[in-house]
């Protein structure tokens, strides 16, 4: 992948979770926001991979792992936002 498309992806990753933060803030008080924070919470439940501490985790575990990383910054974004 060459830098010049790694930046654009960067730059379209930053611009979608910007997008999602607005929609989250957006949200009325009440069982809309309930409903979309509940949604929100389910994809942040990462599965441990193993009891063993030594173990390497797999690729799929890495990125579950990332995913729920950008999804609670989405959430803390979004919080942030309707508490200022």
């Amino acid at each position: 992948m060459t830098e010049e498309r790694l930046q654009r992806l960067e730059a379209q990753l930053a611009a979608h979770q910007e997008v999602l933060i607005a929609l989250a803030v957006s949200l009325p008080e009440g069982e809309a926001q309930t409903c979309f924070r509940a949604a929100l919470d389910g994809l942040l439940t990462v599965k441990e991979q193993s009891e063993d501490p030594g173990l390497e985790p797999d690729g799929a575990f890495a990125h579950e792992y990332r995913f729920a990383e950008t999804l609670r910054a989405i959430v803390e974004g979004a919080e942030a936002r309707s508490n200022s």
